[in-house]
C-alpha cells in the first residue's frame, strides 16, 4: 500500500462517524438525562456513555473485526436472523423512527427557532420536505457519502457544539438538585436507548469500512486498525460533547418544571445560557447534526432497499422512497416518534448489545452454539420488556405469572435482566455444539 496520511484519513473518517451519530436523539436526550439525574448526573454520564457511546462505537469495530458487513458479525446465530434483524432495523427502526426524527428535532429545535417570524404552519412542511431534498443530494452518491459529511458538515457542527460546552462549564446555569430518580445509571443506560446508535454502528460500519478501504486500507489488518483510530476520534467528540450537555441539563434542573418537553427543555436551557444568540448558533447545530445522521443512514437505506429487492429498487430510488416515508412520519412530531420507539428500542437493544460483545470477542468463542443459545434467550427477555413498555403506553398489564417470573431473574429489579440468561444461554449453546467447530470465515464467503 502506498504511503499515506493515515492520521487524516482516522480523523476524516473519525469527524463522519461522529456526525453521524450526532443526530436527533444525541442533542435532545443528554440534557434531559442530567436534567432528571441532578446532583446523580456523573451516575447517569456513565450510563449515556456506556450506550450512548462506547457501545456504538464499539459496534463498528465488531463489525470491521467479523468481516466489514453486518451480515458478517450475524453468521454465527443463523442466516435467517440477518434478514430479519435487518428488515426489522432498517424499516422498524431506520426508515419510520430514526430517520423522520432528524428532520422533526431540526424543525421543532432548528428552523423554528431560526425562522420564528415565519407562519410555523406553512414552514413546517417547507422546513421538512427541504431537509430531506438535502439529505437526498449529500446522498444520492454513496462514494462520497464520508467525504461530504467528514470534510464539509462535521467542522461547522463540532465548533458551535463545543462552544455551547464551554460556556456550560464555565459558566454554569446553576446547582445540580436532588431529584426523585432511584436508578439513575440505569435510567441513562435505558435512556441512550432512544439515540438508536448501537443499532446506527453496526447498519453504518459498512460505510466506515468501504469508505477506508476505498482510501486504499483494502486488507483487513490495516481496516481493522484504521477503524479503531478512527473509532477514538469520534469517541473523544461525542464524550466531550455528551458530557458537556447532560452538565448543562443538570445545572439547569431546578429552572424549569418536572416533565418539560426534550425539545423545549434544549431550548430553554440553552436561552438562559447565551440568549439568543446561543440559541441560534443551537438551531444551527440541530439543523447540522440531524442532517449528517440523515444522510448516513438514509446512504444505508438506500444500499439495503437496493440488495434486499435484488437491484430492482436501484440505490437512488431506495434514497428516494427512504426520504418520501421520513417527511410523512416527520409531520407527526418528536413526542409521536418518541413513543412509538421505546417498545422497539427496548426490544431490540439487548440482542444488538450482545451482537456487540460477541463481536468484539469472536476469536475467543469456541463455537457458534454460544452465539445461538444467548441470542435465543436475549431475545425471549427482550420481548418481555417489549411488551411492558406497550402495556404502560395502552394501560393493560402482562399475567402476574410471567411478571413473578421475570422478576425472578438475576438483575431484573435492576433493569438487566437479559444478562444472566445471556450468560446461561452461551453456556448451555457451547455445551450443545461443542463437537461442531466455527467455519471458517473464507469458507462462508466462498459459499
Amino acid at each position: 500500500m502506498e504511503n499515506r496520511n493515515m492520521l487524516r484519513d482516522a480523523i476524516v473518517v473519525g469527524f463522519a462517524m461522529f456526525a453521524i451519530y450526532f443526530g436527533a436523539g444525541n442533542l435532545i436526550f443528554p440534557p434531559f438525562i442530567g436534567f432528571e439525574t441532578g446532583t446523580n448526573w456523573v451516575s447517569g454520564l456513565v450510563g449515556l456513555v456506556a450506550t450512548g457511546i462506547a457501545l456504538p462505537i464499539l459496534a463498528v469495530a465488531a463489525v470491521a473485526n467479523a468481516g466489514g458487513t453486518f451480515k458478517d458479525l450475524t453468521r454465527p446465530i443463523t442466516p435467517w436472523f440477518y434478514q430479519v434483524y435487518n428488515v426489522l432495523v432498517m424499516i422498524g427502526v431506520g426508515m419510520l423512527i430514526t430517520i423522520p426524527r432528524t428532520a422533526a428535532v431540526a424543525y421543532e429545535t432548528g428552523f423554528s427557532v431560526m425562522l420564528p417570524m415565519v407562519n410555523q404552519g406553512l414552514l413546517k412542511p417547507i422546513a421538512i420536505i427541504g431537509f430531506f431534498a438535502l439529505t437526498y443530494y449529500f446522498a444520492n452518491d454513496r462514494s462520497k457519502v464520508i467525504d461530504k459529511v467528514g470534510k464539509v458538515l462535521t467542522p461547522v457542527l463540532l465548533i458551535i457544539l463545543v462552544g455551547i460546552v464551554i460556556i456550560a462549564i464555565v459558566n454554569p446555569l446553576g446547582t445540580p438538585v436532588a431529584t426523585e430518580l432511584a436508578n439513575p445509571f440505569y435510567f441513562a443506560f435505558t435512556q441512550a436507548y432512544q439515540t438508536g446508535d448501537v443499532l446506527t454502528g453496526l447498519l453504518c460500519a459498512v460505510i466506515f469500512v468501504e469508505a477506508l478501504r476505498g482510501k486504499g486500507y483494502t486488507d483487513k489488518a490495516s481496516n481493522v486498525k484504521m477503524i479503531l483510530i478512527s473509532c477514538v476520534v469520534a469517541f473523544v467528540g461525542l464524550f466531550v460533547v455528551y458530557g458537556g450537555l447532560e452538565y448543562l441539563g443538570a445545572t439547569g434542573n431546578s429552572l424549569f418544571p418536572a416533565g418539560t418537553d426534550h425539545t423545549e427543555l434544549l431550548k430553554s436551557l440553552v436561552l438562559r445560557l447565551s440568549g439568543s444568540v446561543g440559541l441560534t448558533a443551537l438551531a444551527v447545530a440541530v439543523a447540522l447534526a440531524c442532517l449528517t445522521t440523515s444522510v448516513g443512514l438514509t446512504a444505508v437505506l438506500g444500499d439495503f432497499l437496493n440488495g434486499f429487492t435484488k437491484q430492482k429498487v436501484s440505490y437512488k430510488l431506495g434514497v428516494a422512497l427512504t426520504c418520501g416515508v421520513g417527511i410523512i412520519q416527520a409531520m407527526g412530531g418528536v413526542a409521536k416518534i418518541i413513543v412509538i420507539a421505546g417498545p422497539i428500542f427496548m426490544g431490540i437493544y439487548p440482542i444488538s448489545i450482545l451482537l456487540v460483545l460477541l463481536g468484539l470477542f469472536s476469536k475467543f468463542i469456541p463455537n457458534d452454539g454460544v452465539w445461538k443459545g444467548a441470542a435465543l434467550l436475549v431475545i425471549l427477555v427482550s420481548l418481555y420488556d417489549s411488551f411492558s413498555v406497550i402495556g404502560a403506553i395502552a394501560g393493560f398489564q402482562l399475567p402476574a405469572a410471567l411478571t413473578n417470573l421475570y422478576m425472578a431473574i438475576p438483575l431484573a429489579g435492576q433493569g438487566f435482566a437479559w444478562i444472566v440468561p445471556a450468560v446461561v444461554g452461551g453456556v448451555a449453546g457451547g455445551v450443545i455444539y461443542r463437537n461442531k467447530k466455527k467455519v471458517p470465515e473464507a469458507e462462508v464467503k466462498a459459499a
